[in-house]
């Protein structure tokens, strides 16, 4: 992934928190037909080491986890809060004009070995984890248990187990590091006054960036 010294991200506790809180991913590798990628929810577990480790899983027809069966080079891709920035949202722009569109966003992109389980009691801790991450806070949150155990004997036999052992993580915090603090300050604006909440989202990272407080 392409960085600049202004954007790029590498602190590890950074980029985990990152993709703790995006979750979905593009798990990118390369097959006999080319590069494949799947679409899927991702767990991470942070060994006593240091050590990271990303968990997914996928459907049996998918032919990906036959790819990754013995172990190969994939690539997991999280895309964070982005947003379209308007030149004229940069006072500068009606000092000089010399301002134009750009894009502002948070990437994360996890190297590594990914490799298949079909373990059962594997992958039922993985599906137990994952839901209940995301059911969280619920007035009535759902659990494996909820469901018939044959049923859900049945739904996990349809799926395969993916491990993504992660020797290399990268990021990019494109946030407009490079402009003039007050158009840094008129993009905010910009993005607070939009309808779209991932508009403000990109606005609040922007503040937590700024050099100094306005």
């Amino acid at each position: 992934m392409y960085t600049s010294p202004t954007t790029r991200e590498d602190r590890q506790d950074v980029l985990v928190a990152a993709i703790r809180s995006i979750q979905f991913g593009a798990l990118v590798v390369m097959s006999s037909d080319g590069l494949s990628a799947s679409h899927i929810p991702m767990l991470v577990r942070e060994g006593a080491d240091g050590a990271i480790e990303l968990e997914g899983h996928v459907a049996r027809p998918n032919d990906l986890w036959r790819t990754a069966q013995a172990g190969v080079p994939a690539l997991a891709i999280f895309q964070g809060p982005q947003a379209y920035i308007h030149p004229g949202w940069f006072p500068t722009k009606k000092a000089d004009g010399k301002v134009v569109p750009s894009w502002n966003y948070i990437a994360v992109h996890a190297h590594g070995t990914l490799e298949a389980v079909e373990d059962s009691a594997w992958l039922r801790s993985h599906l137990s984890d994952l839901s209940d991450l995301n059911e969280a806070g619920r007035p009535e949150p759902w659990t494996l248990t909820d469901a018939p155990e044959d049923y859900l004997a049945a739904m996990m036999g349809a799926i395969v187990g993916l491990r993504l052992r992660v020797d290399r993580l990268e990021g990019n915090w494109k946030m407009g590091q490079k402009q003039k603090l007050e158009n840094r300050l008129g993009a905010i604006d910009g993005l607070l006054a939009s309808s779209h909440s991932e508009d403000h989202d990109v606005a609040l990272t922007m503040r937590n960036l700024l050099p100094t407080a306005p």
